[in-house]
């Protein structure tokens, strides 16, 4: 069976986006950071905190309990790729962009970065 692949659908240029104008975005879809806590094994937030962002009422910031693990992550996010781009020879570009499923258009990503596979 073979899958047809559909090419994602730019949603905005993140590069430069003020927080607030790129949580406004991410309200409109459900992206990887949501999964876990849709499945309810996020250490970080439970499903009632992700519905209440998706609606606007409460935001991130709010849970003064994660912000250390959150800027963490950002700061590790660079160092990540490296790791991965010698671990595993593939060259890698960072993507600063948001993209939607054509197929399921809930669906966000905000990539940080490309890998090239040998294949292209």
């Amino acid at each position: 069976m073979s899958v047809e692949m559909a090419e994602p659908i730019v949603v905005v240029n993140t590069e430069g986006l003020a927080r607030d104008v790129w949580l406004n975005y991410r309200r409109k879809g459900i992206g990887g950071s949501d999964v876990a806590s849709i499945f309810g094994c996020s250490p970080f937030r439970t499903l009632r905190d992700l519905y209440y962002d998706k609606l606007g009422l409460r935001v991130e910031e709010e849970n003064p309990d994660n912000w250390v693990q959150l800027a963490v992550g950002n700061l590790l996010e660079n160092l990540v790729g490296e790791i991965f781009s010698r671990k595993t020879g593939l060259e890698i570009m960072n993507d600063k962009r948001m993209y939607r499923s054509p197929r399921h258009p809930f669906m966000l990503a905000d990539v940080d970065f490309i890998a090239t596979l040998p294949n292209g």
